[in-house]
């Protein structure tokens, strides 16, 4: 059985995969909707899950960011894709209402205009 590794960029990846299992979760996506969206089997999401992978494939990490809306950029710089030295780790957002926003803007099936709506509402907030 694969050792977890003992690399924090690894481990953070883990966390950020697992966080982004929770995502999907919540917007009613199950590992099965996972795997179809993103091209990826369950047993190499859980492999990075439990930070087994030394070194994810990076066609495989950007088809599971794009297949599920999350930014390509985030994981590349937990695991050092992006020149960083240090592991860096996204900021999580526990407001429930700040989460329910980003649903929002991340669903599909949300209209365009009222995502455009919530962004400006949100730029004029950020300027108080």
């Amino acid at each position: 059985m694969p050792k977890q590794s003992q690399d924090p960029r690894v481990r953070l990846f883990g966390e950020f995969i697992k966080r982004a299992l929770g995502d999907a979760k919540e917007r009613g996506l199950d590992i099965e909707d996972v795997e179809t969206t993103t091209g990826i089997g369950r047993a190499t999401i859980y492999r990075w899950v439990r930070a087994e992978s030394p070194n994810p494939r990076r066609e495989k990490v950007i088809a599971f960011c794009e297949g599920l809306g999350i930014p390509v950029k985030t994981a590349t710089q937990i695991l050092g894709w992006d020149g960083s030295r240090q592991p860096t780790a996204p900021e999580p957002i526990v407001d429930p209402d700040i989460r329910a926003i980003l649903r929002k803007l991340n669903d599909p099936n949300t209209p365009a205009e009222q995502k455009t709506s919530i962004r400006a509402t949100l730029r004029y907030l950020a300027k108080e």
